[in-house]
């Protein structure tokens, strides 16, 4: 082999060598974020131990509680990581329930949820903070009326030992002016501030 040969036979070998370095180190940051990514663990939502309500008060009446029996969600949670956590749930306005067919009735029309014209309320997590081992602060978006608007909620979190880890409890409360979604009616006899309470507990199969 000339001389020339062999040094554009070291070039190539040179080049295929850097080539192969860039390819291992692409697929080492693929599996490193595919790894990274899997921290954050889906969790099963018990429909069974689940809760999605709110309390209102009225001048002259008992507070009014009442909940939705309709929904989908989706938990995820990072605990190494507790801000890359996320969480969202739909609800069906229709499925509202506050106690009797008559004021069910009421709720559902135009002067309050609308349900024809906004069949759906969702909420989803925007930031996700821990405080301390039991609480959470949620930031998110709340879409009612055909509004979103941000909102936040304190969890309190707590884990069954007995589960090894699998299964968890939360319990979400905030507080909301309704006039800020278009809900006005009754203010000021019906309060515009309403509490939102979400119940639920959550397992994971990892």
């Amino acid at each position: 082999m000339s001389t020339s040969a062999r040094s554009q036979a070291r070039v190539e070998f040179c080049w295929a060598i850097r080539r192969f370095a860039v390819v291992c180190a692409l697929a080492t940051m693929g599996f490193g974020g595919v790894q990274a990514a899997s921290r954050a663990q889906s969790w099963r939502i018990d429909e069974a131990q689940t809760w999605i309500g709110f309390k209102i008060d009225a001048v002259g009446f008992p507070t009014t509680h009442g909940h939705f029996a309709h929904y989908k969600g989706q938990i995820l949670i990072d605990f190494d990581r507790p801000a890359k956590s996320y969480t969202n749930f739909t609800v069906d306005a229709a499925s509202v329930d506050v106690g009797s067919p008559s004021f069910n009735n009421f709720v559902k029309s135009t002067a309050l949820l609308d349900v024809e014209r906004f069949p759906a309320m969702s909420f989803v997590s925007t930031q996700v903070e821990k405080l301390d081992s039991h609480t959470a602060r949620v930031n998110g978006n709340l879409t009612m009326l055909g509004v979103s608007r941000p909102i936040t909620l304190t969890v309190d979190v707590e884990t069954d030992p007995s589960a090894k880890g699998r299964l968890i409890a939360f319990v979400a409360k905030g507080t909301i002016a309704r006039s800020e979604f278009g809900m006005k009616f009754g203010i000021p006899l019906i309060d515009d501030a309403l509490e939102i309470i979400v119940k639920t507990r959550a397992q994971s199969d990892e």
